[in-house]
C-alpha cells in the first residue's frame, strides 16, 4: 500500500516573492554606504539636494538669481542633486528625481524595466510612511521642485506614457501605480493614505495599535466610529491627535464617496457604447443609497469597461482621466460594506465574481486569469447541487485568485522592494502595503468565507497555533515534524546554513534549500522545482502559510513546534508542550522514521574509460557506465532524434582514473580519503552523533575534496580525446557552447530523486573553460548541501561516481517541466506543466506558468508565469537577464498541442519505471522551445515518499468526516 500523489500547489496565500530581478543586488559594502548616504539626508536640511540652480533649455546651468533661461530659450528652476545622491544612482538607487529635469525616456526607464517608475511607487510608500524620508528636513527648502512644474510634467509623460496601449496591457497594475503616485493635479489615493496614517498613529500612540491592526487586516464601517472614540476618550498627544483628526477626515470622504458624482461627468465615453451603459448603470446605482449590493456591482462592471477602453486606445489624455476616476472607483469598493448574511452560495459566487472584476480593473488580475475563474463560477452556477467533492475543488480553485493578486503586486515591485531593503528596512513592507491596500484584501476574506464552507463539506480543518480554519493554507507535501522554529527572511538565508532538525518558514521554495525536518512556505514557488521534489521524495512537511500568520510564528521563533501535513491537505501545527500524553506517544515517541538504504553500487563498470556518444547510450547503461540522465536521454534521443541536442558523456570509469591517484598536496589516493571520510561519517550517524558533530568532522574534508578536484590536472590522454571529439561533433573551438551537466549513480533511484543536487554548469564556451566545468561537475557531489539531502536517506556516499554528460546549449525561448500526472490528485489521465520565457527556467525554482492538461483537449490555469526576466545565452558564454515580453501567455495553443503528442509518444513507447507494487512512475520531462521547435532536455520517473506507518498515524490526525448529501447552491453556507 503507497501514499497517493501529493499535491504541490500553493493555491491561495501569500507572496512576499524574492525571485532575481535584471539589476544585481547591492554587495555588503555598497549596502552600508548606500545605508548612511540615506541616513545622512534624513538629517540634512537639503535631503537629497545640493542647490538651486537653473537649467536652460540650451544645456547652460546657472545661480538661481534673476531669469537667465529668458533669454536662451527658456529653462526650469530645481534643485541640483548631491554628490551623495548621484553616488546612489550608480547602485540603481535613484532619489531626488525632479520631473521636469526629465526626458520622457529617462523616467520610462526601459533599459531597466521601468525601474524608476517602480521606484517610485515605492519611494512615495516611505515618504508617507517614515515622516517625510529622506526630504523630512528638506521639505522646508523652497524651491526645490516647482509644484506647478512638476505637475506639468508629470501630466505630460503620463499622456505619453498612457497612448501606448500595447505597454498599456502588458503594465496594467503599474499604470494603475504610477498615475497614483505622480503629480499631475489630482490629489493622492485615501485608502493608502488611510493606512500610513494608522501606521504612523500607533507609532506615536500604542494605545491605537488595535484601531490600526482592524485596518490594515480587516476594514470596516466601525472604522470611523472607532477612530472618533479614540479622538474622545484618549486625550492623544498634540502630534498623535493632528494625524488622528486626518484619518477621521479620510474615513469621512470616504463613506460618504464623494467625488464620485463629479467625475462621472468628465469620463470619455462618446464612441464607446459599452463603456457609456456602465456609466449610465453606476450613475442610476450611485443615486440609490439604499442598494450597496446594486452600486457595488455596477462599480465592478464599469471598471471592468474602464480596462478595456484604456488598453485599446491611443488617447492619452481620455485615458488618464479614466484611470484618474478608476482610482476614486476602486477606493469606493474597498470602502463598501456589503452585509451578505444569510445569502446562498449563488448569491455569493455572484458578489466573488464582482471582487475578481475589480481585480482585473486594478490590474490585480490578467484577462486571462478573470476568464479562467469566471468559467469556473460560470459552471457552478449552472448547476442547482454538487457533491462535496466538486464543491472543494471548485472554491479552491476560486481561492487561486488571492495568490495570483499578490503575484501581480509582487512580480511589478518585489524586486525594488528588495533591493531598498538592505538600505532602508521599511521598504520590505511594500508589497504587502499595496496587497492591502487594495481590492486584493476584501476578495481574499470572500474567497477564505467560500473555501471555510468547502472544507466543512469535505472535513478538512486546519489547525495553526490555535487558529482553526486556515484561510490561504494549503498542505504541499505530507508529513511529520517535531523541532525548533527559525524564520529564514531571505533567498540567502534559506540557502544558508540551516538546523537540519528545524521547521523553517521560508520566503519561497529555493532551489539551493538544504534540508531540514519541516517547511512553511510563503510563497507557492512551482511545483516541479528541485527542492520541492526532494522535500517530497523524504517525506518532509511543507505547506503555503500566509503572511498574516508571520507575526504569530516570529513570537514563537525557536520554540518547539510539532507540525503536521496530512495526506488529504491538513496542516496542523502546534507547539510541542500542548500535546496530550497519547498525542505525545504517537507523533514524537513512535513518530515513523524513514530507514536509510545503502546505496547499491555493485553495477557501477569504472573501467570504462572512452567518451560515449548520447545518442548511444539507452537505459540499460543506467548505474552502470553513466548515470540514469545520460542513459535516459540518450533513450529519449532513439525516440525523437530531432528533439535532442548533440552530446557526449564522461562515464563514470574516467572521473575513477582521475581520483584513484595521490594529488598534490596529499600523501594517499583521494579515493581512499574520500571512502574513509564518509566511513567515519556513516559511524559517528550509527553511533547517534548530533548533526552538528557529523558536520564538524565531514565539513573540512569534503571542501578538501572539492578544492582537490577542482585545481587536479587532467589525465592528458582523455583531455586529447575530449578536445577531439567537441570538435567533430559540435565544431570549431570558440563557435559553440555547451551545458556541461552532472549524472551521477545516486540520483532518480526508486527510494531517492536527487533532483537538482549535483552541478549543471550551463553555456560554456571555449575548450578551458568546458575542462573546468568537468572539474566543477566531478566535485559538485562533494558540496555540504548535496551530503546533507544524500546522508538523510543513504548510507554509502563513498560509492557515488559522476559521470558527464556535454551537450549542446540550446537557446530556447521558454522551457519548461511536464509531469504527466495531475500532481494534485493523482489522476494519471493528466498532466502538469510549468514552463517560463528563457533557458533553465523552471528548475531552478522560479514561478511559472503552470498548466493542466484535461483529457477532453481542455486546459486549466493553474498560476501565469510571473518572471521579471528571463535568462538569454551569451555568444561569449552564460546567460544576460533581459526583460520577459510581459505577455498573458507563455505557451501557444500550438505548442500545448506538441506537448499532448509528447506525452502520449512518451507513454506508448518510453520502457516504465515501476514501483514495488508494479504500478508504473509517472514521468518527469524537461522541454523547451527554440522558435516553435521541441527540444528535449531530460526524462526521469517522478519520485514519491511513500509509508504506510505514517498513512496510519495521519488519520488521528484528519478531523471530522465530511457532511453526508450534496452541497446545494441556492442554500446558505453550512454552520
Amino acid at each position: 500500500m503507497r501514499l497517493s500523489i501529493c499535491a504541490l500547489l500553493a493555491v491561495a496565500g501569500t507572496v512576499p516573492v524574492f525571485a532575481d530581478s535584471l539589476l544585481p543586488p547591492l554587495t555588503a559594502q555598497q549596502s552600508a554606504r548606500a545605508a548612511r548616504l540615506i541616513q545622512s539626508f534624513k538629517q540634512s536640511p537639503r535631503g537629497p539636494f545640493l542647490r538651486i540652480r537653473w537649467f536652460c533649455k540650451d544645456g547652460t546651468v546657472h545661480p538661481p538669481a534673476g531669469t537667465p533661461c529668458r533669454e536662451r530659450g527658456g529653462g526650469n528652476q530645481h534643485a541640483e542633486l548631491s554628490p551623495g545622491a548621484k553616488e546612489l544612482a550608480r547602485y540603481n538607487i535613484d532619489v531626488g528625481t525632479i520631473l521636469v529635469s526629465q526626458n520622457f525616456d529617462q523616467l520610462f526607464d526601459a533599459r531597466r524595466d521601468h525601474h524608476v517608475l517602480r521606484q517610485m511607487v515605492l519611494q512615495k510608500y516611505l515618504i508617507d510612511i517614515d515622516d517625510g524620508w529622506i526630504y523630512r528636513q528638506a521639505m522646508s527648502y523652497r524651491g526645490a521642485r516647482q509644484a506647478e512644474d512638476e505637475d506639468k510634467a508629470g501630466r505630460l509623460f503620463l499622456v505619453r506614457l498612457l497612448s501606448n496601449p500595447q505597454w498599456t496591457r502588458l503594465h496594467y497594475l503599474l499604470a494603475n501605480e504610477i498615475v497614483s503616485v505622480l503629480p499631475h493635479g489630482l490629489p493622492d489615493s485615501k485608502v493608502k493614505r488611510v493606512r500610513v496614517l494608522a501606521t504612523s498613529i500607533a507609532e506615536r500612540d500604542a494605545r491605537f495599535q488595535p484601531i490600526r491592526a482592524r485596518i490594515h487586516s480587516n476594514p470596516s464601517d466601525r472604522d470611523l466610529e472607532l477612530v472618533e472614540e479614540f479622538l474622545a476618550e484618549k486625550a492623544p498627544a498634540a502630534e498623535p491627535k493632528r494625524l488622528i483628526e486626518e484619518l477621521a477626515r479620510l474615513l469621512k470622504e470616504e463613506k460618504s464617496g464623494r467625488n464620485l458624482s463629479s467625475g462621472l461627468s468628465r469620463l470619455p465615453v462618446a464612441k464607446r457604447p459599452a463603456l457609456e451603459a456602465a456609466v449610465r448603470e453606476f450613475e442610476t446605482a450611485l443615486g440609490e443609497a439604499s442598494s450597496r449590493e446594486r452600486f457595488f456591482a455596477a462599480g465592478a462592471a464599469l471598471t471592468v469597461e474602464i480596462h478595456r477602453a484604456v488598453t485599446t486606445s491611443r488617447d492619452g489624455e481620455e485615458n488618464l482621466r479614466l484611470l484618474d476616476f478608476n482610482a476614486l472607483l476602486q477606493e469606493a469598493a474597498f470602502a463598501a460594506r456589503i452585509d451578505l448574511k444569510g445569502a446562498s452560495r449563488r448569491q455569493l459566487l455572484g458578489h466573488v465574481r464582482d471582487h475578481f472584476r475589480y481585480a482585473l480593473g486594478a490590474g490585480l488580475l490578467s484577462p486571462r486569469q478573470y476568464d479562467a475563474l469566471d468559467g469556473e463560477i460560470r459552471t457552478l452556477e449552472s448547476r442547482r447541487e454538487v457533491s462535496p467533492g466538486e464543491w472543494f475543488q471548485a472554491v479552491k480553485y476560486l481561492t487561486r485568485s488571492a495568490e495570483w493578486t499578490r503575484a501581480a503586486v509582487a512580480r511589478d515591485f518585489g524586486p525594488v522592494s528588495r533591493l531598498y531593503t538592505p538600505i532602508e528596512p521599511a521598504a520590505r513592507a511594500l508589497v504587502d502595503h499595496l496587497v492591502r491596500g487594495s481590492m486584493a484584501l476584501p476578495l481574499s476574506h470572500q474567497v477564505e468565507t467560500l473555501m471555510a464552507d468547502a472544507h466543512r463539506a469535505v472535513g478538512i480543518r486546519h489547525a495553526i497555533l490555535g487558529q482553526g480554519g486556515g484561510g490561504g493554507v494549503v498542505g504541499l507535501n505530507p508529513g511529520i515534524a517535531v523541532g525548533r522554529l527559525g524564520i529564514l527572511a531571505t533567498n540567502q538565508e534559506a540557502a544558508g546554513a540551516v538546523d537540519p532538525r528545524g521547521i523553517y518558514v521560508i520566503p519561497e521554495t529555493v532551489s539551493d534549500l538544504k534540508p531540514m525536518a519541516g517547511i512553511l512556505t510563503l510563497d507557492s514557488g512551482n511545483m516541479l522545482s528541485h527542492t520541492q521534489l526532494l522535500a517530497a521524495n523524504l517525506g518532509i512537511p511543507n505547506a503555503t502559510v500566509p503572511s498574516s500568520l508571520l507575526p504569530m510564528f516570529e513570537k514563537l521563533k525557536s520554540a518547539e513546534l510539532f507540525y503536521a501535513v496530512t495526506p488529504k491537505g491538513v496542516v496542523v501545527v502546534r507547539e510541542k508542550a500542548s500535546l496530550t500524553p497519547e498525542e505525545r506517544k504517537l507523533f514524537v515517541e513512535k513518530a515513523p522514521v524513514r530507514a536509510r538504504f545503502a546505496l547499491d553500487a555493485s553495477r557501477v563498470n569504472l573501467q570504462q574509460r572512452e567518451i560515449l556518444r548520447l545518442a548511444d547510450m539507452g537505459s540499460r547503461d543506467s548505474g552502470i557506465l553513466a548515470g540514469p540522465k545520460a542513459a535516459n536521454l540518450g533513450q529519449l534521443a532513439s525516440y525523437f532524434p530531432n528533439e535532442v541536442a548533440p552530446g557526449l558523456v564522461v562515464p563514470f570509469g574516467i572521473y575513477w582514473d582521475h581520483i584513484n591517484r595521490t594529488l598534490p598536496g596529499d600523501s594517499e589516493p583521494l579515493s581512499r580519503q574520500i571512502a574513509a571520510a564518509y566511513g567515519e561519517a556513516d559511524r559517528m550517524r550509527d553511533a547517534g552523533a548530533s548533526p552538528t558533530e557529523i558536520s564538524g568532522f565531514i565539513y573540512p574534508r569534503l571542501d578538501h575534496f572539492r578544492k582537490q578536484i577542482r585545481s587536479m590536472p587532467l589525465l592528458p590522454a582523455f583531455q586529447n580525446a575530449l578536445v577531439d571529439r567537441m570538435r567533430k561533433m559540435f565544431g570549431e573551438d570558440g563557435t559553440y557552447g555547451v551545458f556541461v551537466r552532472s549524472d551521477t549513480n545516486a540520483e532518480d533511484l526508486p527510494e531517492f530523486t536527487g533532483a537538482g543536487l549535483n552541478l549543471t554548469v550551463p553555456n560554456q564556451v571555449g575548450t578551458m573553460n568546458i575542462l573546468q566545468a568537468i572539474r566543477e561537475v566531478w566535485a559538485s557531489p562533494f558540496a555540504e548541501r548535496a551530503y546533507e539531502w544524500r546522508s538523510r536517506i543513504m548510507s554509502g556516499s563513498d560509492r557515488v561516481y559522476p559521470s558527464v554528460i556535454v551537450q549542446r546549449a540550446v537557446p530556447s525561448d521558454k522551457s519548461g517541466v511536464i509531469a504527466t500526472v495531475n500532481l494534485e490528485t493523482g489522476d494519471r489521465n493528466e498532466s502538469t506543466v510549468n514552463v517560463s520565457e528563457g533557458v533553465s527556467a523552471v528548475v531552478d525554482g522560479g514561478v511559472a506558468e503552470s498548466l493542466l492538461l484535461l483529457p477532453d483537449g481542455s486546459t486549466r490555469l493553474l498560476q501565469q508565469a510571473r518572471g521579471t526576466y528571463r535568462k538569454r545565452l551569451k555568444s561569449e558564454g552564460g546567460f544576460e537577464n533581459v526583460p520577459v515580453s510581459g505577455e498573458e501567455r507563455v505557451l501557444t495553443d500550438a505548442e500545448i498541442a506538441r506537448v499532448r503528442r509528447l506525452i502520449a509518444e512518451v507513454k506508448a513507447k518510453y520502457p516504465p519505471v515501476r514501483m514495488d507494487g508494479g504500478e508504473a512512475m509517472p514521468w518527469d520531462i524537461e522541454f523547451g522551445f527554440e522558435g516553435g521547435r521541441l527540444r528535449l532536455f531530460q526524462i526521469r520517473p517522478l519520485v514519491r515518499y511513500q509509508e504506510v506507518r505514517l498513512l496510519e498515524a495521519f488519520s488521528k490526525l484528519e478531523g471530522p468526516a465530511a457532511v453526508s448529501g450534496p452541497v446545494r447552491l441556492d442554500e446558505g453556507l453550512a454552520d
